[in-house]
């Protein structure tokens, strides 16, 4: 395990300002452009940050039973923020297709799409390769799949905003489909036991 702790704790702080950086520009994009998919997106990649954070803690900390407690109050929070936010995700999907309201056309969203497909597909790539390890580097390789399948989610519905107008407001509701899923699996992982010290997990305490 102290080999893989600078590697994980790189992952995690990458993890981090992937979702401030991605985050932050799709949620200024879809606000700006009227973008409910960006803004979602934006939105779910910002609240990925917290539960990165608290894993490079954890991870630092030799990914023993110290901090467990906070990691597990920070994923149940972000858990209930992400049914927050696919329910407003949805409720605004909606409203745009009764009312055919489509974002303006734009050239930047489909670019920070194809980005934020590609930057997410490589940084899930890594982390499977820690996911046996442990328990909590498992989950952090799934939400990082999660936000990968939300970027090429999004990317195809930029690429079909092009000619259909709806696309927008069709690709908020799967991906508010998706950001439930995710919020209770979230929730449910914020419930696991914790790891067992007996082959010498690092700092138990």
């Amino acid at each position: 395990m102290t080999d893989t702790v600078p590697r994980a704790s790189g992952l995690a702080l990458l993890s981090a300002g992937l979702g401030l950086l991605l985050g932050a520009a799709a949620l200024w994009v879809g606000l700006g452009d009227g973008a409910i998919a960006q803004w979602a997106f934006g939105t779910a990649c910002l609240l990925q940050v917290p539960p990165a954070l608290s894993l490079r803690g954890r991870v630092l900390d030799g990914l023993g039973n110290r901090g467990l407690e906070r990691e597990r109050r920070t994923l149940r929070s972000v858990s209930y923020l992400l049914r927050f936010l696919a329910l407003g995700t949805a409720m605004a999907a909606v409203s745009a297709l009764l009312g055919e309201r489509s974002p303006r056309l734009n050239v930047l969203p489909l670019g920070l799409s194809l980005m934020a497909t590609a930057s997410l597909g490589g940084l899930w790539l890594v982390k499977r390769s820690l996911e046996a390890l442990h328990p909590a580097l498992a989950q952090d390789a799934s939400r990082s799949r999660t936000l990968f399948e939300l970027a090429a989610l999004l990317l195809a519905g930029s690429l079909l905003g092009r000619w259909f107008p709806w696309a927008d407001a069709s690709t908020a509701l799967v991906m508010a489909v998706g950001l439930f899923v995710e919020g209770r699996t979230l929730g449910k992982g914020s419930t696991l036991a914790p790891p067992s010290c007996a082959g010498g997990c690092g700092s138990c305490g």
